[in-house]
């Protein structure tokens, strides 16, 4: 019986120490997964903004153009008046 418990014993603790190692590999993997999603998502955040940041420029020149164009107008029907 003593024999026996010993071997069940050694078995248990084979097992967990195997699934320990598994556990272990596995995080090493999922590391760098994430690893590699952090970066993709760092350089979609990086040209978003620059994409951001274009588009705010293009509008505040149109706003510019459209006011200068509203000022030269003005300034033409003050001048036949």
């Amino acid at each position: 019986m003593s024999r026996a418990l010993t071997m069940v014993i050694a078995a248990v603790f084979i097992i967990t120490i195997s699934f320990g190692l598994l556990i272990i590999r596995q995080f090493g993997s999922f590391e760098k997964r994430a690893l590699k999603a952090k970066k993709r998502q760092e350089e979609y955040i990086k040209e978003y903004l620059a994409l951001k940041a274009e588009e705010e420029k293009k509008k505040a020149e149109e706003e510019k153009r459209l006011a200068e164009l509203a000022g030269s107008a003005e300034s033409d029907e003050q001048n036949e008046a």
